[in-house]
């Protein structure tokens, strides 16, 4: 990505970089759909923190709460 301008893109691939190991160490856990399901609330918050942390129009998800 170019160094200027699309921080917007920057944070969702650094997400998604994040899920990866999380979802690996997954697959032998003794429940995998819990801790996949764990695994992506968690970076998807830390996701929508940083997204809140910018002045910038917040990605349409991180307006929504529990099960939405």
């Amino acid at each position: 990505l170019p160094t200027n301008g699309f921080a917007h893109l920057r944070r969702q691939a650094a997400a998604l970089d994040a899920l990866r190991p999380r979802l690996d160490a997954c697959c032998g856990h003794q429940a995998p759909l819990h801790c996949a399901r764990h695994a992506w609330t968690s970076v998807l918050d830390g996701f929508c923190a940083e997204e809140f942390g910018v002045k910038t129009r917040q990605f349409h998800c991180c307006r929504k709460h529990g099960a939405q």
